[in-house]
């Protein structure tokens, strides 16, 4: 789902559950996901790098991670070998940085 602006696509993430209702674990990941969302839109404005944005996406990404038990450790160690690449291998965008 998405849109196209001067050749330029877009795509949005979006997922809801087939029946109706969040299990406790997908509910946890979706809102880890749109936290990631929110703070990427409100961070973005003309002069953000694209790269800073993908990495502050894994930030948070990482954090809600380890946050909701999903992984244990350091979130910088996490993000020194790219371990949010592992839950988001396309990038941010489809671009990896």
């Amino acid at each position: 789902m998405g849109g196209e602006y001067y050749c330029v696509s877009s795509d949005i993430t979006c997922s809801f559950p087939t029946n109706g209702k969040f299990t406790a674990d997908q509910k946890a990941i979706y809102e880890a996901v749109l936290k990631s969302s929110r703070a990427v839109m409100a961070a973005i404005k003309p002069g953000v790098k694209w790269t800073d944005m993908h990495r502050l996406a894994d930030r948070v990404h990482l954090e809600e991670l380890v946050k909701i038990g999903i992984l244990r450790g350091n979130v910088e160690e996490m993000l020194k070998v790219h371990l949010g690449a592992v839950f988001m291998p396309h990038g941010l965008g489809h671009q990896r940085p």
